[in-house]
């Protein structure tokens, strides 16, 4: 599939936009054929800097458009500078007031594809490099029309409000090259990094030791975190109620018991006690009284390490892991050596 990567200051967005809109309707091109570093393509989360280098690699062109705003710009110039990555694809834009000498500073200053958008002509031979890369399909005379109406109704407009702006200075110009050439070290080092990192994995996945490959899976285990984190939260919550709560927790939890807890002879007067302080209330048997802020709170916490586990349980490698770290344990609330193992408690059980 052909990719266009569109890059561009976010300020010049709706410009960006707008050519793109012109080139994928006169190339019979869909939206999913364009790369544009400043929409929704790049999702939040995303590890975008690895998304951008990765939408270089594969497209078939190129073409930062370069105004006062993208020279001005650090990261527009880092995605410059690692356009070297696919050489052959760049095909710079440049769009007055600046002009060929706009790259005099950077490493394409020579770089015979640039294309300065001074006239209709101009567009025809950004066309003709689009379709030289064989990007799409055109028709060079329906697409003059095109270019005629997007030269007088955008470009012209924009050219203009670019002309209003300060010209950047030859100093800062000289900034913004040393600033290229640093990114352009630092992204090389990344790259060597990312390629150490490889190596060190595939290594490990070679180990003949088959504890020390699990031990380091474990070790990028997000699920596992997860679950710990759902642990956690519910035991911090927990140590704040007493002993006898948790039990009367862990028995109103449990789906097959029938009425609430029945406590010994001798809990009797603290199970009063702890009615009297609002913890648990009584309705053939006892229960928590949920409208406490600590009872709330804890059911609440329990309630989402319920739903992590519930998530968790199709994940082999999670399974695996939990048996390990609890021998003989059941994956579940309903059992009282969860409550005990997991999550540190020491449940007393209703009395029959």
């Amino acid at each position: 599939m052909s990719k266009i990567f569109i890059s561009h200051s976010t300020l010049d967005g709706n410009f960006a936009t707008r050519l793109m809109d012109m080139l994928q309707n006169q190339f019979n091109l869909k939206r999913s054929n364009f790369f544009l570093t400043s929409d929704e393509e790049l999702e939040v989360g995303d590890n975008w800097i690895e998304e951008i280098r990765k939408g270089m690699e594969d497209a078939n062109i190129i073409m930062p458009l370069i105004t006062l705003n993208y020279l001005e710009s650090q990261f527009c110039l880092c995605e410059l500078g690692a356009a070297w990555v696919n050489q052959k694809a760049l095909v710079p834009v440049i769009i007055p007031p600046l002009d060929h000498h706009a790259l005099d500073s950077t490493p394409y200053r020579s770089w015979v594809q640039a294309i300065t958008l001074n006239s209709v002509k101009d567009l025809q031979r950004l066309a003709e490099a689009m379709k030289r890369k064989e990007v799409g399909n055109i028709n060079i005379v329906r697409f003059t029309n095109r270019a005629e109406n997007f030269y007088n109704e955008i470009l012209s407009s924009f050219v203009k409000e670019m002309g209003q702006r300060e010209t950047i200075t030859v100093e800062v110009m000289k900034t913004l090259k040393l600033e290229i050439e640093e990114y352009k070290s630092a992204y090389q080092e990344a790259e060597k990094e990312l390629d150490q990192m490889k190596k060190k994995n595939d290594a490990l996945r070679k180990m003949k030791d088959a504890s020390e490959v699990k031990a380091f899976e474990y070790a990028q285990m997000d699920e596992w975190e997860t679950f710990m984190d759902a642990v956690k939260k519910a035991e911090e919550q927990l140590k704040k109620l007493p002993n006898l709560v948790i039990s009367i927790f862990y028995h109103d939890r449990q789906n097959n018991q029938v009425g609430g807890y029945i406590g010994e002879q001798y809990d009797n007067s603290e199970l009063n006690a702890l009615k009297n302080k609002g913890y648990i209330e009584w309705d053939d048997g006892w229960s928590p009284d949920y409208d406490h802020p600590a009872i709330s709170r804890a059911d609440n916490a329990l309630n989402h390490l319920s739903t992590v586990i519930k998530d968790l349980r199709d994940s082999e490698q999670f399974c695996e892991r939990f048996e390990e770290e609890y021998n003989e344990v059941r994956l579940s609330l309903v059992y009282s050596p969860f409550w005990d193992e997991v999550l540190g408690t020491s449940i007393q059980h209703s009395a029959s």
